[in-house]
Parts: C-alpha cells; sequence; structure tokens
C-alpha cells in the first residue's frame, strides 16, 4: 500500500530537520510550506513571519482547510506513481489528512513535540526571512498555528517523536518508525 508520511508540530519542533532526514535516507519529500511561500512568491507577496501566517490563514478561509494539500497533492501522487512511501512536510489540520486518506494513502502522522524555549531558541538561530525575531512574535506565532488545527493533527498522531535534543537523536528516532512501517498494515 502506498504510505504518506505526514509530518506535523508547533514551529520549531523540527519538521524541517526530520524532513531533510529522511529525504537523505531515500524519501522524497513534498513540502507543504514551501507551495505557500510558492505561491505568494507567484503574487509579487513579501514572505515574512506575519505575511507568510495571515496569507495562509486567509487561503484557508477562502477555499477550505484542505487548499494548501490541494497545492501539492499532484507532487505526492506523482511521488507515489514510482515510489512506495513519501514524506509530506507541515500537515497543519485533519482535513489534509482525511483528504490523503479518502485517496487511499496509508496515511501515517509523526508528531514533533518539543518545550518552547528549545524550539523559540531554534527559529531564532535559524535565520530565515520568514521566521520571527522576538518571543511576542512566537506567542504570536504559534496562536496563527492553533487557528490552522495543528493541535488537532499532533493529537491525531500515530507516532511521536520528543525532540529536545540532538538531531543525531533525531535521526536515530525516525528511522526506527520508519523501518518498523512496512510490517504494519
Amino acid at each position: 500500500m502506498k504510505t504518506v508520511i505526514a509530518i506535523t508540530g508547533m514551529p520549531g519542533s523540527g519538521k524541517s530537520k526530520l524532513g531533510e532526514i529522511l529525504q537523505k535516507n531515500g524519501i522524497k519529500r513534498v513540502g507543504m510550506g514551501d507551495a505557500v511561500r510558492k505561491e505568494m512568491r507567484s503574487k509579487g507577496m513579501e514572505i515574512t513571519n506575519v505575511s507568510l501566517r495571515k496569507y495562509a490563514l486567509h487561503i484557508r478561509k477562502k477555499f477550505g482547510n484542505s487548499y494548501v494539500l490541494s497545492l501539492v497533492n499532484k507532487d505526492v501522487k506523482d511521488i507515489l506513481k514510482t515510489e512506495d512511501m513519501v514524506l509530506l512536510d507541515g500537515a497543519r489540520n485533519l482535513s489534509e489528512i482525511n483528504v490523503l486518506r479518502r485517496e487511499s494513502y496509508r496515511t501515517v502522522i509523526i508528531a514533533l513535540v518539543a518545550d518552547r524555549m528549545t524550539r523559540y531558541i531554534r527559529i531564532v538561530n535559524r535565520g530565515l526571512s520568514s521566521d520571527l525575531k522576538t518571543f511576542r512574535e512566537f506567542d504570536w506565532r504559534e496562536a496563527q498555528e492553533l487557528k490552522f488545527g495543528v493541535a488537532e493533527v499532533i493529537a491525531s498522531a500515530d507516532y511521536y517523536i520528543l525532540n529536545n535534543s540532538t538531531v543525531r537523536r533525531l535521526k536515530k528516532d525516525a528511522l526506527k518508525i520508519i523501518r518498523d512501517l512496512p510490517s504494519k498494515k
């Protein structure tokens, strides 16, 4: 059965890092946040912490909660034509998960969990233009993510990885989950 591994978690929990790790281990990755940024660029919009979240909320309100998935669904399907598994980086609500399940994919949710201060420090240190600069912005971003529905996806996860430690530990925990997947129906 074709499998979609949906990664979820709060900002700074390590979703992109996990995506990189699994991609280096042969699993093709589709980034949902990348699709939103691409759409914003195509419209000539500036991408900042605030504009990215506001635009993501706007398109979900206007087109439905699974709109961002519709931006990447063709990529997911194309990969699954030749691969048994694809990584969907950044699932934000259960509508997205339900669309995947209606497509008859085995959908496995991996939630990354890390404490707030660890996540804040990671975000500040990575220094992306769409990232925040202050703890107040961090609180605002968290509130936006919760509006998307990410808490329900985290609560519905099949696997949890506590990611307060090292990248090496994240890799070990993630690869154990992936190795165990083929035996699960």
